[in-house]
Parts: C-alpha cells; sequence; structure tokens
C-alpha cells in the first residue's frame, strides 16, 4: 500500500510540473512571439541583403543601370569625358601596339576616306592634265585568305575570262613575292602589266581588287577602288570574316561592279547616266527647247518657202503686180494691183499651202496693157460678127473674115480708146 501511495504522489507532481511546463510555454509564446517574428524577418532580410551584394548580383545590377547613369552624368556635365579620356586613350595605345592586326582591320574601313579627303584637301588640280583614254575590262572581287573569287563583272566590250583562274594566278604571284622576297603581307602587289595591259590590285583585311585596265588608267580610279573596297568591308563585315568560300552572300555586288564598270565607260550612254539629277534635268530642258526650235526653225523655213513660191507665182502671173509683202506669225499680207482679167489670187493662194484664214490681200484694180488683155478688151468692144476673128501682132491688130470697109474703120477709131490700144493699126486681110 506504501508503495502504491508514494506512485500515486509521484504521479501527481510529474502531472503539476507538466501543467506548469505548459503554462511557461504559453506564457513564453504570450511574452516573446511578436520578437521572434521581428528576428526571422531581420534574418531573412539579412539573407536577401548577403545574396544582392553578392559579385555576381551586384555586376547584374550596376550593368542594367550603368548605361543610363553615364547618360544622365554626360547631360550634365563633362567631368565622366574628363575622367575616361585618359583611360580609352591608353587603352588604344595599347592595342595598337600589342595587336596592331586588330586595329587596322578595324580602322581599314574609316581611315581611307579620312586620308583621301586629307590628301585631296592639301592638293591643287593640274589643269593642263589631259584625260587619258582608258578602258576597264573587268573587276574582280576575291577573299583574301583563301584566294577564292567572290563575284566578277566583265564589261560588254571585254573578252570573257574565268574568274576562278585569274584569282588563282593573282594568289599564287602574291604567294611568290612573300616568299621569294619576305614581304609584309600588307605590301601586297598592286600593279601587274603586260603592254597594254594592267591589272590594278586594292588590298584590304578580308577581300581584294583587282580591275583588268586597257590603257593609261587614271589614279581617280585607284581612289574609286579603295573606297568601294572600304565600303565592301563594312557592309559584308560578317560574311568575310567567316570565310566559307559562299559566294551567294556576295552576289548582290554583281550590280554594284557593274555599275562601277560603267561609271568608267565612255560611251555616251553612261557618260549620260553618270551626270548629276539636276545635271540630267538641265540638259532635258536643254533638248527639250533645242528639240522646240529645231521644230520651229524648219516650220519656219516651210513657212517661208511656201510664201516665196507664193510670192512669186502670183508675181508671174499676167495683170497682177505686187507692190509690198510681209510675213509675221500668222500673219500674211500682200498687197499691189490687179487686172479685172487677172486670175483671182484666192485661187493661187489655195494651191500654196498656206491656210487662206492668215493671209490678207489688197490688191486695187488697173488695166494691164499686156497684149492678152487688150485684144480681151478690144474683142468686147468691138464685138465682131460670127466668122470675123481678131488677132494682135505686136502693134497690129489682124481682122480676118467677111467685114466691110467701114465696119474696119469704125474699128480703128474704137480701139484707139482701149488702154494700150492707142497706137494699135487694124489690119483686114
Amino acid at each position: 500500500m506504501a508503495t502504491t501511495r508514494e506512485d500515486t504522489t509521484k504521479n501527481q507532481k510529474s502531472l503539476q510540473q507538466s501543467e506548469a511546463g505548459r503554462e511557461l510555454k504559453a506564457l513564453r509564446e504570450l511574452l516573446l512571439s511578436t520578437d521572434r517574428d521581428r528576428l526571422e524577418e531581420a534574418y531573412r532580410r539579412l539573407d536577401a541583403l548577403e545574396k544582392r551584394l553578392s559579385p555576381d548580383a551586384r555586376t547584374r545590377e550596376t550593368s542594367e543601370i550603368l548605361v543610363n547613369a553615364m547618360r544622365h552624368r554626360l547631360a550634365g556635365d563633362d567631368q565622366l569625358v574628363d575622367f575616361l579620356k585618359p583611360v580609352v586613350v591608353e587603352q588604344f595605345h595599347r592595342t595598337s601596339r600589342d595587336e596592331p592586326d586588330i586595329m587596322a582591320d578595324a580602322l581599314f574601313p574609316i581611315l581611307g576616306p579620312a586620308i583621301r579627303k586629307m590628301i585631296a584637301s592639301m592638293l591643287i588640280p593640274d589643269s593642263k592634265n589631259k584625260k587619258r583614254p582608258y578602258r576597264l575590262d573587268h573587276l574582280y572581287l576575291i577573299d583574301k585568305e583563301s584566294g577564292l573569287p567572290l563575284c566578277h563583272v566583265s564589261s560588254s566590250k571585254a573578252s570573257t575570262q574565268d574568274a576562278a583562274m585569274v584569282s588563282g594566278m593573282l594568289n599564287a604571284i602574291q604567294s611568290f613575292v612573300h616568299e621569294a622576297f619576305n614581304a609584309n603581307e600588307f605590301d601586297g602587289l598592286d600593279v601587274l602589266q603586260v603592254g597594254g595591259l594592267s591589272v590594278w590590285i586594292e588590298w584590304g583585311p578580308s577581300a581584294v581588287l583587282a580591275a583588268v585596265i586597257r590603257g593609261l588608267g587614271p589614279q581617280h580610279l585607284r581612289d574609286e577602288m579603295q573606297i568601294y573596297l572600304e565600303k565592301v568591308h563594312m557592309d559584308y563585315a560578317v560574311e568575310l570574316q567567316q570565310g566559307q568560300g559562299d559566294t551567294k552572300a556576295f552576289e548582290p555586288l554583281g550590280a554594284e561592279l557593274t555599275a562601277f564598270l560603267d561609271h568608267h565607260d565612255d560611251s555616251l550612254k553612261n557618260k549620260v547616266k553618270r551626270l548629276h539629277p539636276r545635271i540630267k534635268q538641265w540638259l532635258l530642258g536643254l533638248v527639250v527647247v533645242a528639240l522646240g526650235l529645231s521644230l520651229w526653225t524648219l516650220f519656219s523655213i516651210v513657212e517661208k518657202n511656201r510664201w516665196d513660191e507664193f510670192l512669186a507665182h502670183i508675181e508671174s502671173e499676167p495683170g497682177i503686180v505686187v507692190t509690198g509683202s510681209d510675213r509675221r506669225f500668222r500673219a500674211y499680207r500682200v498687197s499691189g494691183l490687179k487686172d479685172a482679167l487677172a486670175r483671182n489670187p484666192v485661187e493661187l493662194l489655195a494651191n500654196s499651202g498656206i491656210n487662206p484664214e492668215y493671209v490678207r490681200l489688197d490688191f486695187e484694180l488697173y488695166q494691164a496693157i499686156h497684149p492678152k488683155f487688150v485684144l480681151a478688151r478690144i474683142h468686147t468692144l468691138l464685138a465682131p460678127p460670127t466668122g470675123v476673128e481678131l488677132s494682135l501682132e505686136g502693134r497690129r491688130l489682124r481682122v480676118t473674115g467677111n467685114i466691110s470697109e467701114q465696119w474696119v474703120k469704125n474699128a480703128q477709131t474704137l480701139v484707139k480708146s482701149v488702154a494700150g490700144g492707142h497706137n494699135i493699126v487694124v489690119v483686114h486681110d
């Protein structure tokens, strides 16, 4: 019994201690729950801050705001420029010294135009230098590393040449020069000449431009070749660096090289094509004006010839005397004297090809002493009987037929009243 009572007592104490522990825990939770939550939040923030301060996170966040920060700073003042300038200059010098090939390739499309512009501003063109005849037959764009032709165009006047053969020949000659004379890579072969045929070669970091020329090529042709090669390196930098021998990417250059050939073709068509658009407009205007003047001149000549023929014709007509004439644009005038028996000038005008609406005819009546008109007036005045014929022979009026002497005497008197008949003698056969 004693053991049982002790066990019971121990169990009661144990229950009391457990109850006290739960109450103490509840009291601790009640008193410390807020501080624990804050402490856990602080730990979480501390972990996030440590992650944000890691080198990778700082690099990523800095790269996101660096561009905008520099732009904002540059807009404010020049302190950032003054700070970065020595750094950039030092890096430029170091790269130029340690890696000249990379620097040369990068500056090739830029330095060429700048140098040529500087030289052009220093030199004075020779006005006495005459243009030398030449013809550009072929243009080859060749990959520098492999020696494969990337693009080739020929003039219509030139014979066809195999581009691969020509590029292989140039590559072989270049290799020979390098190996035999230990020439530097950029000391490329510039000119090949056989008689009147020359091959001009311009070297770039990744491509070579070769021109086949007949005759004496001008210096500006080489300058234009350099400019075009620089343009190719700028426009096709990726394709040239890949260097896989794929020529499809360079097919658009065919049109450009053809235009380059046409620019150095002395045919009239290409000379006109090369002119400045404004000059073309002026030339077109001059051609139109010249054509208009030519047509106007031709029209004036035709009209003048028609007018002269009309005047000559009308002046040759019996009974018409031209005393004045005038010809202007759509305004013609003829003045003079006209016998009533003469031909009507309107009939002559109708056959001249001149528009009658533009012609003014001012003729006054008079009596011409032409034998034809004198005889006509005498015939009208005498009204000879049937069977009697009158003919004027010089100053004699011959009367033939059965007629009385009295009629002849009366005729002699009447004839003298006719214009031009005062000295005519009537003769009867």
